[in-house]
């Protein structure tokens, strides 16, 4: 038996399994899920969660001028020296140990102006999140309805396909039989063949817009219909502007970064006021001879004060005063930017919403004359060619309102990120990662370093 008939066999079983598991229907999955998925598998809401957490920290760090210090200090030597009569050496020895307790009693307010400014940068990268998350939130969106805009027109591309190829096995039956010119067959494979072209491009962008938003979302997941349009949407134009300002992550991380650069001006003050620290010291010398043997204790109670101002001190109190101006022209700036992009996304909202009205009488007319065309051709009155351009002119009409419908809602979706409500809060998706001041502490590396530490309830 020849080599091919064996193999015949497990050449069709293993076809029969790949057609079986190519064939299994994805998963379809609803714009909400898409976006559960996404906030999950975006690193960068994860690094935005991490910069959050830094931020967070940063607000710690920032009392080293008010920290009780503790330093363990320990000293030895060892030394010979030649006796003046030559018979040997004199050995000598010692070892000294210390320690001591230091703290300011008062920083000059250093302490507390440094922690609040340390709060105001944490506000700022609360605002720098919500940024990131809108951004997150609304690719996907976008991915999603792309999917599903892409998949519609593919198949209608499909049913234009199957209606033109009918055209022409009808017209090579007219010109066999002699009833059509060899022109008119010519006419319909044109337009059958750009029809064809279409729908490869259209599979092309089928193709890309599901790669994009499975790298997106991580799921093999479709979109299976049509969001509804976004709710809670502003009713006018001086709403949608009046939200934006209040609530856009751009204008909040302009505001947080003035008050920024407003309190640097009182950190840059308590670090030029007088402190008062205090110190205890327990110190301990071993030595050759018990006469150089010691104990010591010592309390020391130092006050200082600056007396001159100092070139780098003036260098900074202007470096902070040009960054406070820089951050109020950079939060009238935002606000600027914030306003005109609302009204800018309103007016689109409002513009799509007219369209699909327009576009949906469009295609009802054209479905009445497509139809009309056809019934007048069966009777001779309209030639093939009239019956093609009826149904070009429908299969359009098809294809905007597929594409005003997907305006329609992405111009939603866009409006409520221009007023900064497409946050996973506002959302109503909050639960998916949970709040950002419930995130846990990042391990302590020095955790093992140190043979004493304070223990705080987040080690």
């Amino acid at each position: 038996m020849p080599i091919q008939f064996i193999h015949k066999p497990v050449i069709a079983a293993v076809a029969v399994c790949y057609i079986s598991f190519s064939s299994l229907p994805t998963m379809a999955i609803s714009l909400e899920d898409a976006i559960r998925a996404s906030l999950k598998n975006s690193t960068v809401i994860l690094a935005a969660r991490q910069s959050w957490i830094a931020s967070r920290e940063s607000i710690g760090s920032n009392t080293s001028t008010s920290d009780l210090t503790a330093r363990l200090t320990s000293t030895g030597t060892l030394a010979e020296a030649d006796k003046q009569d030559g018979s040997g050496f004199n050995k000598s020895n010692s070892l000294g140990t210390g320690i001591t307790l230091s703290k300011n009693l008062y920083d000059g307010g250093q302490t507390k102006e440094n922690v609040r400014l340390a709060h105001i940068n944490l506000q700022m990268a609360s605002a720098s999140y919500a940024k990131s998350e809108q951004a997150v939130i609304l690719a996907t969106i976008e991915a999603y309805l792309n999917v599903s805009k892409a998949r519609r027109e593919v198949k209608l591309h499909e049913k234009n396909l199957a209606r033109l190829e009918a055209h022409v096995n009808a017209a090579k039956i007219r010109v066999e039989a002699g009833a059509a010119t060899p022109t008119r067959l010519a006419e319909a494979k044109a337009r059958y063949a750009r029809a064809k072209s279409n729908a490869i491009l259209t599979q092309t962008r089928l193709d890309n817009a599901e790669d994009n938003f499975h790298s997106l979302t991580g799921t093999n997941g479709y979109s299976s219909m049509q969001p509804a349009v976004a709710y809670d949407l502003p009713k006018d134009i001086l709403s949608a502007e009046t939200v934006a300002q209040s609530a856009h992550p751009d204008i909040l991380l302009a505001m947080a970064a003035e008050r920024a650069a407003n309190q640097a001006f009182k950190t840059l003050q308590a670090a030029v006021r007088p402190t008062l620290a205090f110190s205890l010291s327990a110190n301990t010398r071993m030595a050759t001879g018990s006469s150089l043997d010691k104990d010591e204790f010592a309390a020391q109670l130092v006050f200082s004060t600056p007396l001159l101002s100092t070139n780098a001190t003036t260098s900074k109190a202007r470096n902070v005063a040009a960054n406070y101006e820089a951050a109020k022209l950079n939060r009238s700036e935002a606000i600027r930017k914030i306003q005109v992009a609302a009204r800018e996304k309103f007016r689109d909202w409002e513009t799509t919403s007219a369209r699909l009205e327009a576009v949906s009488t469009e295609i009802e007319a054209f479905r009445l004359v497509a139809k009309g065309v056809a019934s007048e051709a069966q009777f001779g009155q309209r030639t093939l060619l009239d019956l093609l351009d009826a149904e070009k002119d429908l299969n359009a009409a098809e294809l905007s309102l597929v594409t005003a419908e997907h305006d329609q809602i992405l111009a939603a979706f866009r409006l409520k990120a221009a007023i900064g409500h497409l946050t996973a809060d506002q959302m109503g998706l909050g639960n998916v990662l949970g709040s950002l001041f419930d995130l846990p502490n990042t391990k302590n590396p020095f955790q093992t370093t140190f043979p004493f530490r304070r223990i705080i309830a987040s080690d």
